[in-house]
Parts: C-alpha cells; sequence; structure tokens
C-alpha cells in the first residue's frame, strides 16, 4: 500500500528542520548554509505551528538569538532571523522575553540604525511579545522600549517608511496595553507626540497610519491634560483632525 503523500511530506520537513536547526546551532562560518538553513525553517515555521512547536522542543529559540548575535552586521540575514521570531511570537511570547530576546532586539536597533526593513522588523516582533506576554511588557516598558520606538519613528520619515513608522505606532499601541503616567511622559519627552503627529501628515491618505496614529495619541494623552492640549495644538497646526476621546 503507498504511504500518505502528505505524511511523507511531513516526514520530510521535520527532518529537514532538524537538519537546519542543527547546520544554524554549528554556527558554520559559511554564511551560504546559514543562510540556506535560515530559510528553511524560515518555511517551515510560516506554514505550520507543528514545526513552530518542534522548533522550540529542539532548543531552536536559543540557537536563533545566538545565530543572529553572531551576524549581526548581517542585514539580510538579520531580516530572514527576525521573520521567523514573528512566525514565533504570538504562540511563545514569553519564551521569547525569558530568553532576553529584547536585548538582541535593541543591538540590532543600533547596529542597524539606518535600515527601515530591519526596525520594521524589530518593531514587528516586539509588537506580538509586548501585546500576548505582560510581563514582558512591565518589563520592557521600564528599559525604555517606548523611547527607542519613538526614536525609530523621528529616524524614518521619508515617502516609502510607511511600513515602519506603521510597525512603531503598532509597538507603541501594545505597551499602552498596560497604560502608566510615567509611560506616557517618557515617550512625550522624548519626542513622541510631535512624532506621531509628523507620521500623521507624512501619510494623511494612509488608512491604516491614521488609524494607528490616532489611537496611539489618544492612549497617550487620556489621563493628562498637558499632553492632549499640546497634541491638540500640533494638530490644528497640521490640519489635523483627532478624536482623543476613543
Amino acid at each position: 500500500m503507498a504511504g500518505s503523500g502528505i505524511l511523507e511530506d511531513s516526514i520530510r520537513s521535520k527532518e529537514d528542520l532538524d537538519q537546519a536547526l542543527q547546520t544554524l546551532a554549528s554556527m558554520s562560518e559559511d554564511r551560504e548554509q546559514c543562510r540556506a538553513a535560515g530559510e528553511l525553517v524560515e518555511m517551515a515555521t510560516f506554514r505550520s505551528v507543528v514545526s513552530q512547536q518542534r522548533l522550540l522542543e529542539l532548543g531552536g529559540l536559543q540557537i536563533l538569538l545566538a545565530g543572529m548575535k553572531k551576524h549581526l552586521q548581517d542585514k539580510e540575514l538579520q531580516i530572514l532571523f527576525c521573520r521567523i521570531l514573528q512566525h514565533l511570537s504570538a504562540q511563545a511570547a514569553h519564551e521569547l522575553y525569558e530568553q532576553d530576546a529584547w536585548s538582541v532586539l535593541k543591538a540590532l536597533l543600533e547596529a542597524h540604525g539606518a535600515e527601515a526593513t530591519v526596525h520594521q522588523a524589530v518593531w514587528q516582533i516586539f509588537e506580538l511579545i509586548a501585546l500576548m506576554d505582560e510581563e514582558a511588557r512591565q518589563f520592557v516598558i521600564q528599559d525604555g522600549a517606548g523611547q527607542l520606538a519613538v526614536t525609530s519613528l523621528k529616524t524614518f520619515r521619508g515617502p516609502g517608511d510607511a511600513g515602519v513608522q506603521q510597525a512603531c505606532l503598532a509597538a507603541l499601541q501594545a505597551l499602552l496595553e498596560s497604560p502608566s503616567a510615567e509611560l506616557c511622559q517618557a515617550v512625550a519627552k522624548n519626542g513622541g507626540i510631535a512624532a506621531i503627529i509628523g507620521a500623521l501628515a507624512d501619510h494623511r491618505d494612509n488608512a491604516q497610519m491614521q488609524y494607528w496614529g490616532q489611537i496611539v495619541l489618544a492612549g497617550l494623552c487620556c489621563d493628562n491634560p498637558e499632553l492632549r492640549a499640546e497634541a491638540q495644538r500640533k494638530c490644528h497646526w497640521q490640519k489635523i483632525e483627532i478624536d482623543f476621546d476613543l
């Protein structure tokens, strides 16, 4: 009796995933081997929750984070590794926090300060971690994540930077799931109000940008009349209408 093609594909994918993780774990100096292994892991985890679970069981998260540290300056590999972490973030947010993924993500932001694609990938991962795990969210708030998101938002102001700006705004909104006066003041002190309104002004016809910007501004200003007045003045000057009572 012929075997099931689906079963054979599943077995082959499992074996390929195991081998790819072994390649990454060996920290091969062959950059192309690392890239090929990473691409296989990315494809496997994209299409299969089973593969995501298998990766976690094999210590794949630690392997990926170690690979990111080793190849810190390699933009292509970093974006590839970030895509894998995005696949894992929804179901393994706490594991990412426990493995100190935030430190690796911060190092990426610093190492690739002018690379919008890297910053976008980092904040997309961060949004899920902060949104899905309260302990992680509280920790990164204390560690200055809000200020760093604002810094990225201020850095990338080009006409093609809507994607990274939206990622920054979504990350800020994830932090505002645990609103506090300290968080709002820290974001504002780092120029967050002006940066958010600047992004809205840069992309007036982008519905997603307008949505995220309005949600974040309302969250930042809801319990602070001083910040609300500042935001209203800046919005008026830019001819932007915001409902601060969302």
